[in-house]
């Protein structure tokens, strides 16, 4: 059986769940060591998407150098346009979407990120998350002007267009796959100069084709008739996101071997570091609650090894598997990667 990569990645932010430009504190930083200590023990080499604020933190960019650099993982790039400079927008939800700023002011704060993370830690980020997902075709072509590599801000099967005018990721590949300037985000661009390393998406039960529709319909309908909740209760259909924050071990579990029925040949967790410190997100209000995080994460680990043989890589390390001429036309079509 095949060996896939494993990515985990945490979106590395400020502690300001809810969107500001003043207070912004970095308190949850601090918690890092400790989620360290546990990834060491576990074997687990993390991506850590990193936002402006924790960047010019002093003591937050300490500690950043300390579980992210070197053998540890990665230090990536995450643009929260609501408070990165410059800040010429007006501060209103539409515009927390990068996707929906000009694109010179898009490049302008992607420069600003780009500079903040090579004077913290010694070199500038070649992996990028958009805050909110918020990725756009301009996006695209300022990670390029700025040097990127990687992207990984694809959330397939998942439409935002309702959340503050975002992007739809519908019709988005489950594999890695080829971004260019000027082109749909879904779209796979052979020879694109960044590789979409996606976020691990999918359904309760296949085939995906299928559910797909199906979900969409069903969160479509009014509200008050909790389709979507109706549908999940009664096993007809779920979709899930590869995440401990909103899905159990035993879900992660099935969403998991799922994709891989699928055609994935990777799979991408992924949570936010607020949750590591009671009351910052919504997921973890108490101490007991971030302990459950943690131990659902590692029941995850343990059992997926009963699911397919993985190993952990940092994004980057992940995206270096995918042929240059990558093509990836559905979900259900795969390049090979080059780990066996």
């Amino acid at each position: 059986m095949r060996t896939i990569p494993l990515i985990v990645s945490l979106d590395t932010e400020e502690d300001n769940w809810h969107r500001s430009r003043s207070d912004v504190t970095v308190e949850n930083i601090k918690e890092l060591p400790s989620q360290g200590r546990f990834f060491e023990r576990l074997g687990v080499r993390a991506t850590y998407f990193t936002s402006y604020h924790v960047a010019i933190d002093p003591g937050a960019a300490d500690v950043m150098r300390e579980v992210g650099d070197g053998s540890r993982g990665e230090i990536g790039a995450h643009l929260h346009p609501w408070n990165t400079p410059p800040l010429s927008e007006a501060f209103v939800p539409r515009n927390s979407m990068a996707k929906n700023l000009p694109a010179q002011l898009q490049l302008d704060k992607i420069r600003t990120l780009t500079a903040a993370m090579q004077e913290a830690f010694g070199k500038p980020p070649t992996a990028f998350r958009a805050g909110r997902y918020g990725i756009g075709p301009d996006t695209v072509a300022a990670l390029v002007a700025c040097g990127y590599h990687v992207d990984s801000s694809v959330s397939p099967f998942v439409n935002l267009e309702p959340v503050d005018d975002g992007p739809t990721f519908v019709g988005a590949p489950i594999v890695p796959y080829r971004l260019a300037p000027g082109h749909d985000v879904r779209e796979p661009v052979p020879d694109g100069p960044i590789i979409e390393m996606p976020l691990s998406y999918g359904f309760s039960r296949g085939p995906f084709r299928v559910f797909d529709p199906v979900q969409r319909l069903l969160e479509a309908a009014p509200a008050w008739l909790h389709l979507p909740g109706i549908a999940a209760r009664t096993g007809l259909v779920q979709r899930f996101s590869l995440s401990p924050e909103f899905q159990s071990a035993a879900d992660m579990l099935t969403v998991s071997a799922r994709l891989l029925e699928h055609g994935a040949r990777h799979l991408h967790i992924s949570w936010h570091t607020p949750s590591l410190k009671p009351g910052l997100s919504p997921f973890t209000a108490t101490r007991a609650d971030v302990q459950r995080l943690y131990a659902s994460i590692e029941d995850y680990f343990d059992r997926l090894v009963s699911v397919t043989p993985f190993r952990f890589m940092t994004v980057s390390e992940a995206a270096d598997l995918v042929p240059c001429s990558a093509r990836a036309t559905s979900a259900a079509v795969s390049p090979q990667f080059r780990l066996t």
